[in-house]
């Protein structure tokens, strides 16, 4: 029988407080296997591609760029990272990759296993936010018999096979990480606001205003994340109400403001100009591209719901549309998002956290999917508008199924599907051959797979193979630059120097700025022995890519052999700066300072 106090009270007994006490034991220890073992699926799940190789946009942000080579750790270092690195608006992502190679260099393995950490960190913040979601005032009756609901909901996310090109795709690193922060912004806001105590309360808001920082220094997505703080609050702080809007017009200006000098920041005092430049390189127009990702933000949508690896593919060839009815799913499309922003709007009183869903997957990735002239499609856009997407998916699981047996199989079915699924696409990534060959079966009549598996191809020394792909990349486009340069490379790499000069020639005339044919030409002329000629080209490289380390040790090792030895031995010493662990850089180095020494003598 309980104890009760004066007032009539019940009050627990030693007995009560023992059973009690061994129940919070055996949930702690219960969440804690659980974790564990999540933990344990999304590492298993990843290492088929632990030790992948650097692709695609890993080139130029990770492997050829010299501002991330940290030898020790130093401010200084670390700034260089940050302010000289190509995309120097996210230099909290280029000092992550610093102290990746600090650590390892170039060995993939600790780049793959920061991700995956990035990944699993955002699965923990994501959980939070949607637990602490759960106990504001508009939901906390809807979901008090929902506590696992989000443990499930993040299980599903870690292991969602879309999420492949956001972990294993190294460069990626700037999206997961910015997401990361993003949504443990959203979790110090959440608690800020539900947390008594006001010493508490400021603590967490400026760990809300940090992480934002840090979202929006590692990706310029994160400039939606103020819009996203105010219609949380709206949402299920205020009750949707129109008198608390209206007593806080200065707040929503202040937001709006915040919002525009961000854009202004990234983008200077001509945003329109500089969007509009950015079309001047693409093979699109901006009216195509925005009436293109209306059925781009569909087929994102269809990939979250059937995400079977042969749907994923890392470089879509994705037909552009012409107008809204070429082709006629692209009025199809307008329609679903127009019905679907329509039923957010009216769900509002009606379904709180399904209308923020709609609304956070539309928002989230309206910066990418718009108007500003990036790539078509990508998969690693859907990492942040997924999460919402996917507890909206739960959450209506968890209404209509009403057996505990039922949503348990589901969950657990579920799971395994995409884990299994998620583990086929890494081995995939798991070599750049594979990769690309994959990419080349999904999109055969697009030029740069052919190009890139060529590449892929020619360094694991199978040159005939990797012809035949750039020659492909060339009959469906002729006046492809980079297809007759490595075209180029691997003719010289059998002997054809005229053939591999004259594919380096074609490609400057459809380029004349392009720093790797002047660089490649420079070497097959130095390979004949026209040095003068080589010189020439690697300087003009050098013009145009003054950073690059194997440039300048070329231009050396010519200028050695033409016996000018002072100024090999300053581009030779820029190359051993550059690239420290380069072979070919310590020997030409060593042999010009021999030939010094000897002169000396």
């Amino acid at each position: 029988m309980q104890a009760k106090t004066s007032t009539g009270q019940p009050t627990d007994t030693p007995g009560s407080l023992k059973r009690k006490s061994r129940q919070e034991l055996l949930n702690f220890t219960l969440r804690m296997s659980l974790a564990g073992l999540t933990i344990f699926l999304v590492s298993l799940i990843y290492s088929s591609s632990l030790e992948g190789p650097f692709v695609f946009d890993d080139g130029r942000n990770i492997k050829d760029n010299p501002a991330i080579r940290l030898t020790r750790l130093s401010w200084s270092g670390l700034m260089d990272a940050a302010t000289n690195s190509p995309l120097p608006n996210r230099p909290l992502s280029y000092i992550s990759f610093a102290l990746n190679y600090y650590f390892h260099s170039y060995r993939t393995v600790g780049y793959q296993l920061t991700n995956i950490l990035i990944h699993i960190l955002a699965g923990l913040f994501l959980y939070l936010f949607i637990k602490t979601t759960f106990g504001s005032p508009a939901l906390q009756s809807r979901f008090a018999n929902s506590r696992w609901l989000p443990f499930f909901v993040v299980l599903l996310w870690l292991v969602h096979p879309l999420h492949t090109q956001s972990v294993t795709y190294m460069v990626q690193r700037m999206n997961s990480m910015a997401a990361m922060f993003y949504i443990l912004s959203m979790l110090c806001y959440a608690r800020a606001r539900l947390t008594q105590g006001p010493t508490v309360k400021w603590l967490w808001a400026a760990a809300c205003l940090i992480s934002g920082i840090l979202a929006l220094a590692t990706k310029e997505t994160a400039a939606t994340l103020p819009c996203f703080l105010l219609l949380y609050e709206w949402f299920f702080l205020q009750d949707l109400s129109r008198e608390w809007l209206k007593r806080h017009l200065p707040i929503l200006a202040g937001v709006c403001i915040l919002f525009l000098a961000v854009s202004f920041m990234y983008m200077g005092g001509h945003p329109l100009e500089k969007i509009l430049s950015a079309y001047e390189f693409r093979n699109f127009t901006l009216t195509q591209r925005v009436l293109t990702e209306l059925r781009v933000v569909i087929l994102y949508l269809t990939l979250l719901i059937f995400p079977h690896p042969n749907r994923l593919n890392l470089d879509y060839d994705f037909p552009l549309s012409q107008s809204l009815i070429d082709p006629v799913t692209t009025l199809l499309a307008l329609l679903a998002i127009t019905g679907l922003f329509a039923g957010s709007v009216w769900l509002a009183k009606k379904d709180r956290l399904i209308s923020f869903c709609l609304l956070w997957y539309f928002g989230t990735q309206a910066i990418e999917s718009s108007i500003i002239g990036l790539e078509i499609v990508f998969e690693h856009r859907t990492y942040l508008p997924s999460m919402m997407v996917i507890l909206m998916a739960a959450s209506v699981a968890d209404r209509y199924l009403k057996s505990n047996l039922l949503k348990i199989i589901a969950i657990l079915s579920t799971t395994l599907v995409f884990a299994v699924w998620t583990y086929e696409r890494n081995a995939i990534w798991s070599n750049a051959v594979t990769l690309w060959s994959d990419v080349v079966k999904k999109s055969p009549q697009k030029v740069r797979p052919h190009n890139n598996l060529g590449n892929a191809l020619k360094h694991e020394g199978k040159v005939e193979e990797a012809i035949a792909h750039f020659n492909k990349a060339l009959q469906i486009n002729p006046g492809y630059a980079k297809a007759h340069n490595n075209l180029g490379t691997a003719l010289a790499s059998q002997g054809k120097t005229e053939e591999a000069i004259k594919h380096f020639g074609i490609a400057l005339y459809i380029n004349p700025g392009y720093a790797a044919a002047h660089s490649n030409i420079g070497v097959a002329l130095a390979g004949r022995g026209e040095f003068e000629k080589a010189i020439a080209h690697f300087r003009a490289a050098l013009r145009l890519k003054p950073s690059n380390a194997n440039v300048h040790s070329n231009l050396g090792a010519a200028l050695v052999r033409q016996g000018r030895l002072q100024q090999a031995l300053k581009h030779l010493r820029i190359a051993f700066r550059l690239k420290p662990d380069d072979v070919q850089t310590h020997k030409n180095l060593e042999i010009c300072l021999k030939l010094i020494k000897q002169t000396k003598n």
